[in-house]
Protein backbone atom coordinates (compact mmCIF):
# COMPACT_ATOMS: atom_id res chain seq x y z
CA UNK A 1 0.00 0.00 0.00
CA UNK A 2 3.17 2.30 0.95
CA UNK A 3 4.25 1.18 -2.16
CA UNK A 4 1.89 1.94 -4.21
CA UNK A 5 1.64 5.30 -2.73
CA UNK A 6 5.43 5.92 -3.74
CA UNK A 7 5.13 4.82 -7.23
CA UNK A 8 2.16 7.21 -8.03
CA UNK A 9 3.83 9.64 -6.15
CA UNK A 10 7.02 9.31 -8.13
CA UNK A 11 5.10 9.08 -11.74
CA UNK A 12 3.37 12.68 -10.57
CA UNK A 13 6.64 14.20 -9.69
CA UNK A 14 8.01 12.47 -13.19
CA UNK A 15 4.93 14.14 -15.37
CA UNK A 16 5.32 17.53 -13.80
CA UNK A 17 8.69 18.02 -14.11
CA UNK A 18 8.58 17.13 -17.73
CA UNK A 19 5.52 19.29 -18.27
CA UNK A 20 7.83 22.28 -16.38
CA UNK A 21 10.95 21.38 -19.12
CA UNK A 22 8.19 22.31 -22.28
CA UNK A 23 6.93 25.01 -20.94
CA UNK A 24 10.50 26.11 -20.36
CA UNK A 25 11.27 25.70 -23.53
CA UNK A 26 8.44 27.18 -24.80
CA UNK A 27 9.02 30.06 -23.17
CA UNK A 28 12.70 30.15 -24.23
CA UNK A 29 11.67 29.83 -28.09
CA UNK A 30 8.91 32.76 -28.14
CA UNK A 31 11.73 34.97 -26.44
CA UNK A 32 13.90 34.50 -29.14
CA UNK A 33 11.49 35.27 -31.62
CA UNK A 34 10.49 38.25 -29.66
CA UNK A 35 13.81 39.74 -29.33
CA UNK A 36 14.25 39.11 -33.46
CA UNK A 37 10.26 41.50 -33.39
CA UNK A 38 11.97 44.06 -31.45
CA UNK A 39 15.50 44.29 -33.79
CA UNK A 40 13.28 44.34 -36.32
CA UNK A 41 10.65 46.96 -35.02
CA UNK A 42 14.32 49.72 -33.97
CA UNK A 43 15.39 48.85 -37.60
CA UNK A 44 11.71 49.30 -38.94
CA UNK A 45 12.04 46.45 -41.46
CA UNK A 46 9.07 45.47 -43.09
CA UNK A 47 10.52 42.83 -45.45
CA UNK A 48 11.85 41.43 -42.16
CA UNK A 49 8.71 41.52 -40.15
CA UNK A 50 6.88 39.78 -42.71
CA UNK A 51 9.49 36.77 -43.22
CA UNK A 52 9.33 36.15 -39.81
CA UNK A 53 5.75 36.32 -38.95
CA UNK A 54 5.10 34.01 -42.57
CA UNK A 55 8.04 31.47 -41.11
CA UNK A 56 5.82 31.11 -38.05
CA UNK A 57 2.53 31.41 -39.08
CA UNK A 58 1.80 27.30 -38.79
CA UNK A 59 3.58 27.34 -35.42
CA UNK A 60 0.86 26.64 -32.55
CA UNK A 61 2.39 29.24 -30.72
CA UNK A 62 2.16 31.97 -33.37
CA UNK A 63 -0.66 33.79 -31.55
CA UNK A 64 1.91 34.55 -28.88
CA UNK A 65 4.12 36.22 -31.76
CA UNK A 66 1.65 37.67 -33.41
CA UNK A 67 0.20 39.51 -29.90
CA UNK A 68 3.54 40.84 -29.36
CA UNK A 69 3.93 42.41 -32.53
CA UNK A 70 0.66 43.75 -32.11
CA UNK A 71 1.85 44.99 -28.61
CA UNK A 72 5.26 46.67 -30.62
CA UNK A 73 2.41 48.81 -33.09
CA UNK A 74 0.74 50.12 -30.11
CA UNK A 75 4.03 51.37 -28.82
CA UNK A 76 4.56 53.01 -32.42
CA UNK A 77 0.98 54.48 -32.02
CA UNK A 78 1.95 56.35 -28.92
CA UNK A 79 4.53 57.37 -30.50
CA UNK A 80 3.01 58.92 -33.54
CA UNK A 81 4.92 56.44 -35.75
CA UNK A 82 2.02 55.99 -38.12
CA UNK A 83 3.52 54.96 -41.58
CA UNK A 84 5.78 51.71 -39.73
CA UNK A 85 2.84 50.70 -37.67
CA UNK A 86 0.09 50.62 -40.82
CA UNK A 87 2.37 48.43 -42.31
CA UNK A 88 2.84 46.46 -40.15
CA UNK A 89 -0.46 45.67 -38.96
CA UNK A 90 -0.96 45.28 -43.07
CA UNK A 91 1.77 42.61 -43.03
CA UNK A 92 -0.53 40.77 -39.96
CA UNK A 93 -3.29 40.75 -41.87
CA UNK A 94 -1.91 39.82 -44.66
CA UNK A 95 -0.11 36.78 -43.35
CA UNK A 96 -4.02 35.68 -42.04
CA UNK A 97 -6.01 36.01 -45.17
CA UNK A 98 -4.41 32.21 -46.02
CA UNK A 99 -5.14 31.20 -42.79
CA UNK A 100 -8.79 29.60 -41.80
CA UNK A 101 -9.32 33.38 -39.95
CA UNK A 102 -9.50 36.60 -40.53
CA UNK A 103 -7.91 38.80 -37.51
CA UNK A 104 -10.83 41.41 -36.34
CA UNK A 105 -8.65 43.14 -34.11
CA UNK A 106 -5.92 43.75 -36.53
CA UNK A 107 -8.14 45.17 -39.33
CA UNK A 108 -10.02 47.79 -36.39
CA UNK A 109 -6.43 48.75 -35.63
CA UNK A 110 -5.43 49.07 -39.19
CA UNK A 111 -8.33 51.38 -39.71
CA UNK A 112 -7.47 53.14 -36.38
CA UNK A 113 -4.13 53.55 -37.05
CA UNK A 114 -5.30 54.41 -40.63
CA UNK A 115 -7.47 57.34 -39.30
CA UNK A 116 -4.82 58.97 -36.63
CA UNK A 117 -2.01 59.02 -39.84
CA UNK A 118 -4.58 60.97 -41.54
CA UNK A 119 -5.12 63.39 -38.95
CA UNK A 120 -1.78 63.59 -38.72
CA UNK A 121 -1.13 64.35 -41.93
CA UNK A 122 -3.86 67.24 -42.19
CA UNK A 123 -1.97 68.55 -38.78
CA UNK A 124 1.81 68.81 -40.94
CA UNK A 125 0.67 70.14 -43.58
CA UNK A 126 -1.76 72.88 -41.99
CA UNK A 127 1.37 73.60 -39.65
CA UNK A 128 3.50 73.72 -43.12
CA UNK A 129 1.28 76.03 -44.30
CA UNK A 130 1.08 78.23 -40.99
CA UNK A 131 4.81 78.15 -40.77
CA UNK A 132 5.30 79.04 -44.75
CA UNK A 133 2.77 82.28 -43.87
CA UNK A 134 4.73 83.20 -41.29
CA UNK A 135 7.53 83.19 -42.89
CA UNK A 136 6.14 84.95 -45.72
CA UNK A 137 4.91 87.42 -43.12
CA UNK A 138 8.35 88.10 -42.04
CA UNK A 139 9.50 88.04 -45.31
CA UNK A 140 7.60 91.16 -45.94
CA UNK A 141 8.03 92.94 -42.88
CA UNK A 142 11.99 92.15 -43.69
CA UNK A 143 11.90 93.71 -47.24
CA UNK A 144 9.74 96.48 -45.70
CA UNK A 145 12.14 97.70 -42.96
CA UNK A 146 14.68 96.85 -45.55
CA UNK A 147 13.36 99.63 -48.26
CA UNK A 148 12.74 101.83 -45.15
CA UNK A 149 16.10 101.85 -44.32
CA UNK A 150 17.40 101.83 -47.47
CA UNK A 151 15.30 105.56 -47.81
CA UNK A 152 15.82 106.72 -44.32
CA UNK A 153 19.82 105.55 -44.11
CA UNK A 154 22.82 105.64 -46.04
CA UNK A 155 24.26 101.55 -47.27
CA UNK A 156 27.71 101.50 -47.10
CA UNK A 157 30.07 98.65 -48.00
CA UNK A 158 32.79 98.31 -45.48
CA UNK A 159 36.61 96.83 -46.59
CA UNK A 160 35.66 93.10 -45.34
CA UNK A 161 32.75 93.70 -48.08
CA UNK A 162 29.90 93.97 -45.45
CA UNK A 163 27.07 96.22 -45.44
CA UNK A 164 26.77 98.88 -43.04
CA UNK A 165 23.63 101.19 -42.56
CA UNK A 166 24.53 104.34 -41.39
CA UNK A 167 21.43 107.03 -40.21
CA UNK A 168 20.68 109.83 -41.59
CA UNK A 169 22.33 111.65 -38.15
CA UNK A 170 26.08 110.77 -39.36
CA UNK A 171 25.42 110.30 -43.24
CA UNK A 172 28.13 113.57 -43.63
CA UNK A 173 30.56 110.65 -41.99
CA UNK A 174 29.84 109.03 -45.49
CA UNK A 175 29.58 112.07 -47.71
CA UNK A 176 32.94 113.38 -46.66
CA UNK A 177 36.61 112.50 -46.15
CA UNK A 178 39.33 114.70 -44.35
CA UNK A 179 42.75 114.56 -43.22
CA UNK A 180 44.93 116.49 -41.75
CA UNK A 181 49.00 116.09 -41.27
CA UNK A 182 51.84 117.64 -39.37
CA UNK A 183 55.42 117.26 -41.15
CA UNK A 184 57.01 117.39 -38.31
CA UNK A 185 60.37 116.26 -39.86
CA UNK A 186 60.58 118.17 -43.28
CA UNK A 187 63.82 117.79 -44.67
CA UNK A 188 64.44 119.45 -47.98
CA UNK A 189 67.85 119.55 -50.32
CA UNK A 190 68.10 121.83 -53.37
CA UNK A 191 69.99 121.22 -56.22
CA UNK A 192 70.67 123.28 -59.63
CA UNK A 193 73.35 124.07 -62.38
CA UNK A 194 74.98 126.98 -60.46
CA UNK A 195 74.86 125.84 -57.50
CA UNK A 196 78.74 124.36 -56.03
CA UNK A 197 76.73 121.71 -53.46
CA UNK A 198 73.18 121.19 -53.09
CA UNK A 199 71.54 123.09 -50.23
CA UNK A 200 70.08 121.41 -47.17
CA UNK A 201 66.88 122.44 -45.44
CA UNK A 202 64.75 121.47 -42.62
CA UNK A 203 61.47 122.76 -41.04
CA UNK A 204 57.66 121.40 -40.71
CA UNK A 205 55.12 120.97 -43.07
CA UNK A 206 51.06 121.25 -42.96
CA UNK A 207 48.90 119.02 -45.21
CA UNK A 208 44.89 119.71 -45.24
CA UNK A 209 42.92 117.61 -47.85
CA UNK A 210 38.61 118.02 -47.56
CA UNK A 211 36.50 115.70 -50.11
CA UNK A 212 33.27 115.75 -50.22
CA UNK A 213 31.02 113.27 -52.61
CA UNK A 214 27.37 114.31 -53.89
CA UNK A 215 25.19 111.25 -53.99
CA UNK A 216 25.01 109.75 -57.27
CA UNK A 217 26.97 112.86 -58.92
CA UNK A 218 30.39 113.93 -58.07
CA UNK A 219 33.09 113.92 -55.72
CA UNK A 220 34.70 117.75 -54.98
CA UNK A 221 37.40 118.84 -52.62
CA UNK A 222 40.37 120.80 -52.15
CA UNK A 223 43.98 120.27 -51.10
CA UNK A 224 46.23 122.76 -48.86
CA UNK A 225 49.99 122.45 -48.47
CA UNK A 226 52.26 124.24 -46.37
CA UNK A 227 55.80 123.96 -46.14
CA UNK A 228 58.23 126.48 -44.05
CA UNK A 229 62.32 125.73 -44.06
CA UNK A 230 63.70 127.40 -40.59
CA UNK A 231 66.81 125.85 -40.76
CA UNK A 232 68.89 126.06 -43.65
CA UNK A 233 72.70 124.51 -44.26
CA UNK A 234 75.15 126.00 -46.32
CA UNK A 235 74.42 129.27 -45.44
CA UNK A 236 70.91 129.38 -47.31
CA UNK A 237 68.01 131.53 -46.33
CA UNK A 238 64.65 130.18 -45.12
CA UNK A 239 61.83 129.73 -47.46
CA UNK A 240 58.34 129.02 -47.23
CA UNK A 241 56.48 127.86 -50.12
CA UNK A 242 52.49 126.74 -50.46
CA UNK A 243 49.91 124.85 -52.63
CA UNK A 244 46.59 125.59 -52.72
CA UNK A 245 44.03 123.57 -55.25
CA UNK A 246 40.63 122.84 -55.65
CA UNK A 247 39.79 119.07 -57.20
CA UNK A 248 37.12 117.06 -58.72
CA UNK A 249 36.68 113.40 -59.33
CA UNK A 250 33.75 111.75 -61.55
CA UNK A 251 31.45 108.42 -60.94
CA UNK A 252 33.48 106.36 -63.36
CA UNK A 253 36.71 107.13 -61.00
CA UNK A 254 35.40 108.13 -57.77
CA UNK A 255 39.72 108.00 -56.35
CA UNK A 256 41.14 110.20 -59.66
CA UNK A 257 41.05 113.66 -59.00
CA UNK A 258 41.62 116.59 -61.70
CA UNK A 259 43.32 119.57 -60.09
CA UNK A 260 43.38 123.18 -60.92
CA UNK A 261 45.11 125.83 -58.39
CA UNK A 262 48.41 127.51 -57.52
CA UNK A 263 51.80 126.76 -56.27
CA UNK A 264 54.63 128.26 -55.06
CA UNK A 265 57.40 127.60 -57.35
CA UNK A 266 60.10 127.20 -54.23
CA UNK A 267 62.54 129.01 -56.32
CA UNK A 268 65.81 129.35 -54.67
CA UNK A 269 66.96 132.79 -53.14
CA UNK A 270 70.19 134.57 -51.95
CA UNK A 271 71.06 137.73 -50.94
CA UNK A 272 71.44 138.92 -54.48
CA UNK A 273 68.43 137.77 -55.31
CA UNK A 274 66.98 134.63 -57.38
CA UNK A 275 70.13 132.04 -58.17
CA UNK A 276 68.45 131.96 -61.94
CA UNK A 277 68.25 135.61 -63.97
CA UNK A 278 65.52 133.63 -65.88
CA UNK A 279 63.78 133.38 -62.82
CA UNK A 280 63.75 137.01 -61.96
CA UNK A 281 61.20 137.92 -65.25
CA UNK A 282 58.50 135.68 -63.62
CA UNK A 283 58.79 137.07 -59.55
CA UNK A 284 58.34 140.80 -60.80
CA UNK A 285 55.61 139.55 -63.09
CA UNK A 286 54.26 137.95 -60.05
CA UNK A 287 54.10 141.21 -57.67
CA UNK A 288 57.21 139.54 -56.35
CA UNK A 289 56.60 136.31 -55.46
CA UNK A 290 56.95 132.83 -57.78
CA UNK A 291 53.68 131.40 -57.65
CA UNK A 292 52.51 129.66 -60.43
CA UNK A 293 48.80 128.33 -61.35
CA UNK A 294 48.72 124.31 -61.90
CA UNK A 295 46.91 121.99 -63.48
CA UNK A 296 47.25 117.96 -62.80
CA UNK A 297 46.03 114.48 -61.26
CA UNK A 298 45.56 113.07 -58.11
CA UNK A 299 45.05 109.39 -57.04
CA UNK A 300 43.47 109.70 -53.44
CA UNK A 301 43.37 108.03 -50.69
CA UNK A 302 43.96 104.45 -52.40
CA UNK A 303 43.53 101.44 -50.39
CA UNK A 304 46.95 99.08 -50.10
CA UNK A 305 45.28 96.48 -47.35
CA UNK A 306 45.81 98.86 -44.56
CA UNK A 307 48.16 101.65 -45.94
CA UNK A 308 46.03 104.46 -48.16
CA UNK A 309 48.42 105.89 -50.96
CA UNK A 310 48.18 109.27 -52.20
CA UNK A 311 49.84 110.53 -55.05
CA UNK A 312 49.68 113.66 -57.92
CA UNK A 313 51.53 114.77 -60.47
CA UNK A 314 51.30 118.86 -61.66
CA UNK A 315 52.01 121.10 -64.59
CA UNK A 316 53.08 124.20 -63.42
CA UNK A 317 51.34 126.84 -65.75
CA UNK A 318 54.05 129.94 -65.40
CA UNK A 319 56.72 128.95 -67.37
CA UNK A 320 53.89 129.87 -70.44
CA UNK A 321 53.99 133.26 -70.02
CA UNK A 322 57.38 134.13 -69.79
CA UNK A 323 58.66 130.87 -71.95
CA UNK A 324 61.71 131.18 -69.85
CA UNK A 325 60.79 127.68 -68.57
CA UNK A 326 59.05 124.77 -67.68
CA UNK A 327 58.02 123.32 -64.25
CA UNK A 328 56.46 119.97 -62.65
CA UNK A 329 55.71 118.97 -58.91
CA UNK A 330 55.20 115.87 -57.52
CA UNK A 331 54.03 114.71 -54.24
CA UNK A 332 53.38 111.51 -52.86
CA UNK A 333 52.32 109.61 -49.19
CA UNK A 334 51.95 107.08 -47.46
CA UNK A 335 49.25 106.86 -44.32
CA UNK A 336 49.55 103.72 -42.18
CA UNK A 337 47.57 103.89 -39.28
CA UNK A 338 48.30 103.27 -35.55
CA UNK A 339 45.01 103.54 -33.42
CA UNK A 340 41.49 104.20 -34.03
CA UNK A 341 38.68 106.39 -32.11
CA UNK A 342 34.80 106.47 -32.66
CA UNK A 343 35.41 109.23 -35.15
CA UNK A 344 38.90 109.74 -35.97
CA UNK A 345 42.06 107.99 -36.30
CA UNK A 346 45.85 109.02 -36.00
CA UNK A 347 48.13 107.95 -38.93
CA UNK A 348 51.69 107.55 -39.19
CA UNK A 349 52.66 109.39 -42.61
CA UNK A 350 55.29 109.06 -44.62
CA UNK A 351 55.34 111.34 -48.18
CA UNK A 352 58.00 112.89 -50.50
CA UNK A 353 57.32 116.71 -52.42
CA UNK A 354 59.49 117.58 -55.64
CA UNK A 355 59.30 120.43 -57.80
CA UNK A 356 61.19 120.71 -60.92
CA UNK A 357 62.53 123.55 -63.12
CA UNK A 358 63.59 123.33 -66.32
CA UNK A 359 64.86 126.80 -67.65
CA UNK A 360 64.97 127.31 -71.49
CA UNK A 361 68.12 128.51 -70.95
CA UNK A 362 69.61 125.12 -69.67
CA UNK A 363 69.97 123.77 -66.76
CA UNK A 364 67.50 122.72 -64.03
CA UNK A 365 66.58 123.33 -60.40
CA UNK A 366 64.97 120.83 -58.30
CA UNK A 367 63.34 121.09 -54.87
CA UNK A 368 63.09 117.62 -53.25
CA UNK A 369 61.88 117.54 -49.51
CA UNK A 370 61.41 114.41 -47.51
CA UNK A 371 58.48 114.32 -45.36
CA UNK A 372 57.81 112.38 -41.53
CA UNK A 373 54.96 113.14 -39.81
CA UNK A 374 51.93 112.36 -37.78
CA UNK A 375 48.30 113.01 -39.22
CA UNK A 376 44.69 112.69 -38.63
CA UNK A 377 41.48 111.64 -40.10
CA UNK A 378 37.83 110.61 -40.07
CA UNK A 379 37.03 106.93 -40.06
CA UNK A 380 34.34 106.63 -42.55
CA UNK A 381 32.00 103.41 -41.23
Amino acid sequence: MILTKRLKTFFLTLVLILTAGNLFAVEEYVSKVYKEIDIIFVKQADKELANILRENVDDKYYYLMENYTKKKVRRLIIDNEYEFAMTAIYIIIDNNIDGDFEDEDAVDLYATIAEAYQIQQQYEVEQEQKALAEAAKKEAEKEKILASAQKDYNVVTTSEGKQVYVSAKDERTEKYRWNANFGMIDFGIVSAKNLDKPVMSEGISLDFTYEYSIPKSIVIGGDVFFDFKFMEFNNGPMEFNFEIAPKVAFPFAPKLFFRLGFSDLGVLKNKEGTVSAAIEKVQSAFYGNVVSPLIGVQLSSVNLGNVALNVDANYLLGGLLTGDYQALSFKGSLAIPFAELERVKLVFNLGARDTLLILNQGGTENHLSAIIGFGVENVIR
